[in-house]
């Protein structure tokens, strides 16, 4: 879920780095970053902003995972 992930991200010391991305980002990345439910791994949104951090797909993969076991 979308509260999962900033849970892995907050974990990560990345949440705030990633909300100053999103404030930056175009209205359509905002509104799905703020007001969707989950956040798909898949997503073009979840690769471009992992490569406009610097992130790696095992990164972002390993993130995912961390987001997993957050409830």
């Amino acid at each position: 879920s979308r509260v999962q992930l900033r849970l892995a991200l907050l974990e990560l010391d990345l949440l705030d780095t990633v909300d100053a991305a999103i404030e930056q980002a175009d209205r359509a990345s905002q509104i799905l970053w703020r007001d969707g439910t989950t956040i798909e791994r898949s997503h073009p949104l979840v690769s471009a902003f992992a490569a406009a951090l610097g992130k790696t797909e095992a990164e972002v993969d390993a993130l995912f995972a961390l987001a997993a076991t957050k409830t």
